[in-house]
């Protein structure tokens, strides 16, 4: 990295990484009460950036964390950090730009209100061995958890909260199995990977599971615009492992990869090879958006 040290935004500064201090009584810490939001940075550019901030301010009002910053204000911090660590973006095709912001400082055993939300944005390199090129080129595996996704009643899974504790787990579960995990709901019916959005592919037409039990993704919002684009039907339903059974192609959409081919999940393998035509165009178009050929990686 060209730069000594990467340069983040807390509680408007922009200090070195090594002078970054939260208080051990922020509520982040204690509680995990907080939101947060990752954008990728492509060549040097967020991607969708104005999306993903409209999506960290949903969040927030969700969780009725009151933001010291407008949305407007956020952005420019946000292009203050980009440009404190140009040199890093510079050094990698990949990045991630993440916004963390928690309810604040709350010392225990005092009556002291919090004294206000606690923001920090921070970008790093994405690693050759979280994105590589062969995983495009042939697909990963996943496997389907015991771990359920948290159902709305509980949490609404469009909010993106610090406490990841009920992917975590679903990521324990697939441990040892060079698998990622595939999670269901509370009613059996498939949800989403821990990181990543799923579909399947059947006669032609993407699958995505309804928005009731996952996160409403970018990546997944730009995919629907490009096969919107591409004339290729999607339909949001409910389905079941019996479907995937029958599907002719499986994928994933994360923030990092876009579009991730899947070879195999549990013991169903795609009826159509790997990558599928449909799963292809979508990785073509995604390319010629972000600029990056992902399986050249």
């Amino acid at each position: 990295m060209a730069q000594e040290e990467r340069r983040l935004y807390l509680n408007g500064e922009i200090v070195e990484e090594s002078r970054a201090h939260l208080s051990p009584f922020d509520r982040g810490f204690l509680w995990g009460d907080g939101v947060y939001e990752i954008t990728p940075c492509f060549n040097g550019v967020a991607f969708r950036l104005e999306d993903h901030l409209d999506r960290l301010f949903r969040s927030l009002r969700y969780v009725q964390i009151e933001p010291p910053l407008s949305p407007q204000q956020m952005e420019e911090a946000t292009n203050s950090v980009l440009a404190a660590n140009s040199a890093l973006l510079d050094s990698s095709p990949i990045c991630k730009l993440g916004h963390w912001i928690t309810r604040g400082e709350d010392p225990l055993g005092t009556s002291t209100p919090h004294a206000g939300a606690t923001v920090c944005i921070i970008c790093w390199p994405v690693g050759s061995n979280e994105v590589r090129g062969e995983d495009f080129r042939n697909g990963v595996k996943l496997v389907v958890v015991a771990t359920r996704r948290n159902p709305p009643e509980s949490l609404d899974p469009r909010a993106k909260v610090i406490s990841k504790m009920n992917q975590i787990l679903a990521e324990l579960d697939a441990k040892g199995t060079e698998a990622l995990p595939l999670m269901l709901d509370t009613r059996g019916f498939v949800a989403e990977s821990s990181i990543a959005n799923f579909y399947i592919v059947r006669d032609g037409v993407i699958w995505t599971p309804t928005g009731r039990n996952i996160l409403h993704g970018i990546t997944r919002k730009v995919l629907l615009e490009l096969a919107d684009r591409l004339g290729i039907k999607v339909i949001a339903t409910d389905f079941t492992m019996y479907d995937v059974g029958q599907a002719e192609e499986f994928f994933l959409t994360h923030s990092s990869a876009c579009v991730l081919p899947v070879r195999q999940v549990d013991r169903y393998t795609p009826t159509a090879e790997v990558p599928g035509r449909v799963t292809s165009l979508l990785m073509k178009a995604f390319a010629e958006e972000t600029g990056i050929d992902f399986q050249a990686l």
